[in-house]
């Protein structure tokens, strides 16, 4: 949102959590996506407030892109429905994400990581319906892996090390 806020001239704040929300037993999807076929489909629990683009050359081949630009949320605030659909696959070894493809249109769903109360969903940020409910990235990881240069003025990540405590960081403050 802070990226379609840019471009009429809005002056917003980052969005903070509303502890009633994850403390229900019941709450409605606030942000609903899916698969390009919509065979699988997401329901998010919470307005996200972490997003960013990842240049690695595991993202470029799981998402078919030059980059993957991906809203993270913890997991348990994430209802995925039609699971059994999705078919995941890890990439390299730990840590690392289990990246979700949907076996009838074969385009990334989600990705998990972690364990517990720790765990996280990456969820492809074009997988989601209402844009404008999305912030806006945060920043590039694994930069030096681009295929072309990124036009704006977010902080730029290169190295695996640099990378991981980037996200580190935007995951400690935003989540």
């Amino acid at each position: 949102m802070q990226g379609y806020a840019r471009i009429c001239g809005w002056t917003l704040k980052k969005p903070q959590f509303q502890e009633s929300i994850s403390m229900t037993k019941y709450t409605p999807s606030l942000l609903h996506g899916s698969c390009e076929c919509g065979t699988c489909t997401l329901d998010a629990k919470v307005i996200p407030t972490a997003r960013l683009i990842c240049h690695c050359t595991i993202c470029q081949r799981f998402m078919g892109k030059s980059f993957s630009d991906v809203t993270v949320i913890a997991a348990k605030q994430l209802e995925v429905k039609n699971i059994e659909q999705i078919s995941f696959k890890k990439y390299r070894p730990p840590p690392n994400l289990a990246r979700g493809l949907c076996l009838n249109c074969k385009k990334p769903v989600v990705e998990f990581i972690g364990f517990g109360p720790f765990k996280l969903a990456f969820i492809p940020s074009s997988n989601f319906e209402s844009q404008h409910l999305l912030p806006a990235p945060y920043m590039h990881i694994f930069y030096e892996k681009r295929l072309e240069n990124a036009p704006d003025n977010l902080p730029k990540y290169n190295g695996y090390i640099s990378s991981q405590l980037a996200i580190g960081k935007m995951l400690i403050s935003r989540l």
